[in-house]
């Protein structure tokens, strides 16, 4: 008996320990530098809002945090190439969860946000919008589609294909009977204004950051947002519910995930970190208002998977219809 009392304190003893360093590694934790990649491409809005929050992270975690763009396919090269990597909180990956979901839904991607684990979402975009050329013959979203059942395919929607740009397509599509003639321009909005700009497509579907200037100078015009609710930047536009479709509701938010197997407590201690900046930290609610007109918006890892779950949901009705 005494021998077994031994052998049960020794081995408390030892499960003390294991847990007393597991804790104290996280405690150390971060130590090194942070490598966070972004999906998109440079001076887009997953990009702007990864570089922000990684310059504040720096100043909360007291070490660099390196953003590297790996762009192409919607994100999915980025997500594809990391979603693997060590799981040691080193690496984190900036995304949205609207390419996230909708790249899953379209075959682009094999995998969704359970492939990882889930940090923070740590952003909501100011509004995608429906945008033509400021002498486009129409006025609102209905004579838009009303357009393209009069000659159908003559009026070119440039979208990210597999994106969610191509599904906001499907859903007027299928919804409302819309027949654009779909062409790839790029998975990045400001390649996708450049394109309208250019007269090279009639029609795209870009961030109100990327579309602003143009609106203001008159040579693009907002026709709805595609956000659930109006912006608060543009009270006039309407949202594309309220213009008749009522399924078309795309509401970018942006993510930070880390690989499948970080600890949990890692991906708390960066999560509570996110929070604190967006919620408290002024010099962030000044930038993200000046710069890329959004409100402060970030959740809890268990509500950040909940809403991304929700996305995920809403793009694979149509998954039978994209693949």
């Amino acid at each position: 008996m005494r021998m077994l009392n031994k052998v049960l304190t020794l081995a408390a003893a030892v499960g003390l320990c294991l847990t007393g360093a597991t804790a104290n590694a996280a405690d150390a934790y971060p130590s090194q530098t942070i490598n966070m990649i972004c999906s998109h491409g440079a001076g887009g809005d997953t990009d702007y809002n990864a570089r922000l929050i990684s310059r504040m992270l720096e100043k909360k975690l007291g070490v660099s945090v390196v953003v590297n763009n790996v762009t192409g396919a919607n994100g999915s090269i980025a997500l594809t190439q990391y979603k693997d990597e060590n799981p040691n909180g080193y690496t984190l990956i900036a995304t949205n969860a609207m390419s996230l979901a909708s790249n899953e839904a379209s075959g682009l991607s094999d995998f969704g946000y359970d492939s990882f684990e889930v940090v923070c979402v740590y952003g909501k975009q100011c509004g995608e919008n429906l945008l033509v050329r400021a002498d486009a013959p129409y006025s609102n979203l209905q004579e838009l589609i009303d357009a393209t059942k009069a000659e159908p395919e003559s009026i070119t929607l440039g979208i990210a294909m597999g994106g969610s740009s191509f599904i906001a397509a499907l859903i007027m599509q299928m919804d409302k009977g819309a027949q654009f003639a779909m062409v790839d321009a790029g998975g990045d909005g400001a390649e996708r204004m450049t394109s309208l700009l250019g007269g090279h497509i009639d029609v795209t579907i870009a961030p109100y950051t990327l579309a602003k200037e143009y609106i203001e100078s008159g040579k693009v015009k907002s026709l709805c947002t595609l956000m659930s609710e109006r912006l608060p930047a543009t009270p006039d536009i309407p949202t594309a519910v309220e213009s008749g479709v009522e399924n078309l509701t795309i509401d970018t938010l942006y993510v930070i995930l880390a690989p499948k197997g970080t600890p949990a407590d890692i991906v708390e201690k960066v999560n509570a970190a996110c929070l604190d900046i967006v919620n408290n930290d002024p010099e962030y609610a000044e930038a993200i208002k000046t710069f890329n007109f959004q409100d402060p918006y970030a959740l809890s890892v268990k509500d950040s998977i909940e809403v991304l779950k929700a996305q995920r949901e809403h793009m694979m009705s149509y998954s039978q219809y994209l693949q």
